[in-house]
Order: structure tokens, then sequence, then C-alpha cells
């Protein structure tokens, strides 16, 4: 019963064939309402995994892909005829970008799906990819659109209707962190065991949101001290605002006393990280700043030093003030005598 049933549905497609043709190649021009009958209409979705796209896409990271499902299958009055009788026949959807946001590229692999004509969905993969090529600002949506075109089925007659299907994906601009620094003085400084070298550090923010810079000194040598800003925020110079600021490393190298010739290399780490946002961390950046001590150091004897000094000042007046006292004592006691 079954194969007499698929035999009749096959029957019914030829003979819809032979009429189309034989309405092609007669004289009249207008198309009879029976080709109408067996025209089917593609049916598409489209599925993917949405919580791919909760995940922020980074300004000039590595491509992100999102796998897709199309699904397909054919509507209408005869579609169950039409079905049959299309066995080894495919229906072709061809699958692009429409649309995307400026700065963004997307494309999508394959780009031509065939599927089984069937009124039940018949399922292909593919894989769209997408990056961001410019600066945007952080967490704002950006949009790819999604063209699934399908190709028009059959011969004079039309058995399956061209359709074309638009679906648009929307994805989260991710934080993309950039530090420059700059050191307006060097970061090579040689000084002598009790002083101090200051280096003036620049720092701008070149990413794509506000960020707080998070800096801590790293790696100190025993016998050496560093202190520096623990952090600041930056406004990002894409959109205006404060971008940049100094900040200032003070270095003291060892003084205990005798002869120096030390040399140091002092590391500073600073960290962006979103404001307000403690989760989006980005890649810390390392400056290094060399300091040479050498000199002799006498640590502790500054004090004797400023009461030898003081004595050397003061004892010449103290001294002179005796002599001319004694001298007025003398010339009393002679006024008395006489």
């Amino acid at each position: 019963m079954i194969k007499q049933l698929q035999k009749l549905k096959t029957s019914i497609i030829l003979l819809m064939l032979i009429f189309s043709l034989f309405i092609v190649i007669s004289p009249v021009e207008k198309s009879l309402p029976m080709d109408q009958i067996y025209e089917c209409t593609p049916f598409i979705e489209l599925e993917y995994n949405k919580t791919l796209l909760q995940k922020p896409v980074i300004p000039y990271d590595k491509p992100t892909k999102i796998p897709l499902t199309v699904k397909t299958k054919i509507i209408g009055p005869a579609a169950d005829i039409v079905a049959g009788g299309l066995s080894g026949v495919f229906l072709i959807v061809d699958l692009s970008i429409e649309e995307i946001s400026e700065g963004c590229y997307a494309s999508i692999n394959p780009p031509v799906l065939k599927f089984n004509a069937s009124t039940d969905f018949e399922s292909e993969n593919a894989t769209l990819s997408f990056t961001i090529n410019r600066y945007f600002q952080a967490n704002i949506l950006k949009n790819v659109k999604i063209n699934l075109s399908v190709r028009r089925l059959g011969g004079s007659a039309t058995l399956v209707k061209p359709e074309t299907f638009i679906q648009e994906i929307s994805f989260i601009v991710g934080y993309f962190s950039q530090l420059s620094f700059e050191y307006p003085e060097g970061n090579v400084k040689a000084i002598n065991p009790g002083d101090t070298a200051n280096f003036p550090i620049e720092i701008e923010n070149w990413g794509n949101a506000v960020t707080n810079v998070y800096i801590e000194t790293i790696d100190v040598p025993d016998g050496w001290s560093a202190s520096i800003t623990k952090n600041l925020t930056l406004e990002t110079n894409l959109f205006g605002g404060e971008y940049n600021e100094t900040v200032l490393l003070t270095v003291k190298p060892p003084i205990n006393f005798g002869y120096h010739e030390d040399r140091a290399v002092i590391k500073v780490k600073m960290t962006p990280v979103e404001y307000n946002k403690t989760e989006n961390v980005g890649e810390p950046s390392y400056l290094y700043f060399v300091i040479q001590s050498t000199g002799f150091s006498t640590p502790g004897f500054e004090v004797v030093t400023l009461f030898l000094a003081a004595i050397l000042i003061f004892l010449p007046v103290i001294l002179k003030k005796k002599t001319t006292k004694k001298q007025q004592s003398n010339q009393l006691l002679r006024r008395v005598r006489k």
C-alpha cells in the first residue's frame, strides 16, 4: 500500500512537470492556476547557543565562533506530494552577512548548505565567526544580521519558491585595556647613598573604558626602600576626560656605615581593571627603574658633625668675649689703683 502511494505521488509530480512544459511551449502566456497548487514555501529556523554570546567580544582579539544549526522544511497544500517526488533533489540555502556594525567583521562557513526537501525539519550546521577591528566603548551592543536565502526549486514550474530569511544576532563589546607610559626624567639614575631617587611616571589610558590602575613595587632588594601611589582612576582618551596622570616613584638606597657601590633594579607592576567591574582585569604592565648608589655613608654621625661645626663656629666668639671681659677688668683695676 505504501509503495503504491509513493508511486502515485511520483506520477503526479511527473504529470505536473509535463503539464508545465506544455504550458511553456504553448502560445498561452498566462500560467494556469494548476501551477500554484503544487508550489511549496520553504521555512527556516536558525538555532544557536545564546549563552555563548553572553561573553563579551574583545576588540582585536581572536575571532569569536558561534556554532549555528540551520533547519529547513517545506510547507504548502501539496507539500507531501512535492517532497515525495523530489527524492535526490536538494534544497539549496545560501548563507551570507546581510549587515554588521561598522568596525566589525563577520563570516559564515560554509556559505552554502543543501537539504533534502521534506515536510519534516532537516538540519545542517554552519559556523558564524566575527571580530571587532576597532575601538568601541565597553559594554555596548553590536549586531550582525545573517541572510539565509533559499533558491528556487523546479524547472518551468516552481515546486519550491525562493525565500529570504533575516536573523539578527547581538553581542557585547568587551573591556579592552591598554596603558602607555612615559618617563620625563628617564628610568636610570646615579645618586649618593644618602640621597633619594625620584622617578616621575606619566600614565595614559588608551583602553575603551574608565580604568582603575593598581600600582605596586615588587622584588625590592634588601636594604632598599621604594614607595609609589597605590592606585588611580583614569578616563579613556576615546571619549575625552582626564585620561593621563603622573605618579612619583621614590627610591632610597642602603645607608649603613661605609663605602657603597650598590645597584638595584626596581620593578613596578601596573594592573588595569575596568572601573566598578573588578572581574574585568587587563594584562599587567611591568616597568623597570635602575638606581646606582655610590659613595661613603656615615649614618648616625650627622649630629656629631653638626656639633663639631657649631663648636668651630661659636668657639672663636666665646673666646673673644672672654678676652674682651678680661681686658675690661684689667682696665678697671688700673683706674682703681690710681
